[in-house]
């Protein structure tokens, strides 16, 4: 049977479930790997109030995401209705039980879908739109230390990949078509060099969201926010997503790690290592490699010099 016939025979049925399961409240919240989305997806659901989907989108893990790429490119003008179809039902959080996606699911879980994951960024903004904008959360950490990070404990070309990440960014025509930028950067770095490699992943897994996404309809998340400033970072994300949080659980949660922290990170008493190790980790010239790297792609407006994150301007505007 020819599969794509079969899936359009069943869409008015698939969407007449979707739309009845959606009248609970969706939040979408991704980032690159490592980046703490985890640990951000457990502070929004401090309540327990919400089921988490995590890594829906992981085709390797869950037979919903079959037909996505590992990391998937869409524009959000993209109109492929078989994958739009298939979104949809993950959104709903309508699949099948899974070890994988139900990891952090409680019984109260009843009042939202928030879907977690760090294979999206490069298609949020399409999800965004198919999804009538629901509140989305972009969370961003320093790449230097998203490198430090993956190269402990061994990311970067994982053994179910079929291809690895440069790969999976350069085999997709649609995505150098609509930011040919990429090319242009790719031959001037050494694809071979572990941190120059990553560091341009993490510009692209950037650039796309941040030029995607409707910025006054989405908040941008900083980890090292998160880290120096809990109380006010987390004030005003809940506030964003109009969300109630008791006081009392501030403390609590600001030194709770993630499921994934893989690293066994103190958050109590290693506040500074988590936000500044990089800078005794790489040596000035890698630095300033990195820096020409993310300078090239334009993005230098996100971090200052000494890894603070700068004010964006028209985000967080709401």
């Amino acid at each position: 049977m020819n599969i794509s016939k079969f899936f359009y025979a069943n869409t008015k049925q698939l969407k007449s479930k979707y739309f009845q399961i959606t009248k609970k409240k969706l939040i979408l919240l991704v980032g690159m790997g490592r980046s703490g989305t985890t640990w951000a997806g457990d502070i929004i659901n401090h309540d327990h109030n919400s089921k988490i989907l995590f890594e829906p989108f992981f085709p390797v893990k869950v037979k919903e995401a079959e037909g996505f790429e590992q990391i998937q490119y869409l524009n959000p003008k993209d109109n492929n209705k078989w994958l739009r179809t298939k979104a949809l039902e993950i959104l709903s959080g309508n699949i099948e039980p899974n070890s994988w996606t139900d990891r952090d699911v409680f019984e109260t879980s009843n009042n939202s879908i928030i879907i977690k994951d760090i294979r999206c960024n490069l298609m949020i903004g399409w999800l965004q739109k198919i999804s009538k904008f629901p509140p989305t959360v972009l969370l961003i950490r320093h790449p230097l230390q998203i490198v430090s990070s993956w190269k402990k404990l061994g990311w970067g070309n994982q053994p179910f990949a079929v291809r690895n990440g440069l790969e999976l960014i350069t085999s997709q025509k649609s995505l150098l078509k609509d930011f040919p930028i990429i090319n242009d950067i790719l031959d001037k770095i050494d694809k071979d060099d572990y941190v120059e490699n990553i560091v341009f992943r993490w510009c692209v897994f950037h650039l796309v969201p941040l030029k995607h996404l409707n910025s006054r309809k989405s908040y941008v998340l900083f980890y090292e926010n998160l880290i120096n400033d809990f109380n006010k970072e987390v004030g005003l994300l809940f506030q964003y997503l109009d969300k109630p949080l008791s006081l009392n659980r501030f403390e609590e949660l600001s030194i709770t790690p993630s499921s994934t922290n893989f690293n066994n990170r103190n958050f109590k008493n290693s506040k500074s290592s988590l936000v500044n190790s990089w800078k005794n980790e790489y040596s000035k010239k890698q630095i300033q490699r990195a820096t020409f790297i993310i300078n090239a792609f334009g993005l230098g407006y996100i971090y200052d010099d000494q890894g603070n994150p700068k004010n964006l301007v028209g985000w967080n505007k709401h």
